[in-house]
């Protein structure tokens, strides 16, 4: 996302290129955020201010094969059943 205007009040309003999501956001400590459009809610939108810049990062799920036992057990803990081969 870009912010594409400031005003005095701190306000900021952002705007995604790809889907035209936009929205007002004021930073803390009087924090809101208002959509103005919605644009696509499934997309991942991320937005950087000061000369950051985001870059997408290419992930892919673990195999349960290759999960370490103490990961294997924290998830059989929070009931999730996940035997080798499924695919997420």
């Amino acid at each position: 996302m870009t912010r594409t205007k400031t005003s005095g009040h701190g306000v900021e309003e952002w705007s995604c290129t790809r889907c035209s999501r936009r929205l007002l956001f004021r930073r803390p400590p009087a924090f809101e955020q208002v959509v103005l459009d919605r644009g696509d809610e499934w997309a991942a939108h991320v937005g950087a201010t000061g000369g950051l810049q985001m870059t997408a990062t290419a992930t892919s799920p673990a195999h349960l094969g290759e999960l370490a036992a103490q990961e294997r057990d924290w998830l059989a803990g929070h009931g999730i059943e996940w035997e080798p081969g499924d695919t997420p």
